[in-house]
């Protein structure tokens, strides 16, 4: 009996960080880098969930980049 996916993973059902094999309602798409994560590697941010904390972080708290459009006080 052959498998319909037999021979490779379909695109987007591994985990981009550990590479495990999902179900599709495991796998998120990161907002801030387009990575593909599973429920075993999320960081949560707030009420967001990111792939990395330098992801989360960047995003909730800004990078030191933003800063340069502020005025000195």
């Amino acid at each position: 009996m052959t498998l319909e996916n037999e021979g490779g993973d379909a695109p987007g059902e591994v985990c981009g960080r550990c590479e495990r094999i999902c179900e599709p309602g495991e796998l998120e798409k990161c907002p801030v880098c387009g990575h593909v994560f599973c429920l075993y590697c999320v960081y949560r941010v707030g009420s967001r969930n990111y792939c990395s904390r330098a992801c989360g972080d960047s995003f909730f708290f800004g990078d030191a980049d933003d800063d340069e459009d502020l005025p000195e006080e």
